[in-house]
């Protein structure tokens, strides 16, 4: 492998270690690598004769809302366009699970190798990455506005001021 390839892999990896260590985005990371196992879980809580028609319904809307191109945030911007769809599916989840009887609750998280405890730390990192993400927004949007302001004083100091009785 050449050089600049080297170098760009462990530039990605030493940006990841770093993601992990993080206190919200790491959980989060974490929460993505079990992605899988929610997706098939919400799928076969969704076949279970067993479980209630409303848990049922809430997990196709949640399916439906994640898959279509109308969203409270647009898809297209990098995690924040994710995380109304995440909540959104682990909500549904955690509802399923909730209005399930616990005979046919629990035999489902073991085969998905999750737990309720698992779900509720999920829909928590979704929110403290959702906070998080709006934090940073506001303070950038913040530093862009002041900055801005700056520039338009500068110009309205700069440009002379006719009189304009004359």
């Amino acid at each position: 492998m050449n050089n600049v390839a080297t170098g760009w892999i462990e530039s990605v990896q030493r940006s990841v270690q770093r993601a992990q260590a993080h206190p919200v985005l790491g959980p989060y990371m974490a929460m993505v690598t079990r992605l899988p196992a929610y997706a098939r879980l919400g799928a076969d809580l969704a076949r279970d004769p067993d479980v209630p028609a409303v848990a049922k319904a809430s997990l196709i809307a949640a399916g439906a809302y994640a898959i279509s191109p109308i969203d409270l945030v647009p898809g297209f911007i990098p995690v924040a366009g994710q995380l109304d769809d995440l909540a959104a599916l682990l909500l549904a989840i955690r509802l399923a699970i909730r209005l399930s009887p616990k005979e046919v609750a629990v035999p489902h998280l073991e085969r998905s190798g999750l737990t309720a405890q698992q779900l509720d730390q999920d829909l928590g990192a979704v929110r403290d990455a959702t906070i998080w993400i709006a934090r940073r927004a506001a303070s950038a949007l913040r530093s862009v506005t002041e900055s801005s302001w700056r520039r338009i004083n500068t110009l309205v100091r700069t440009v002379p001021v006719r009189d304009l009785r004359s």
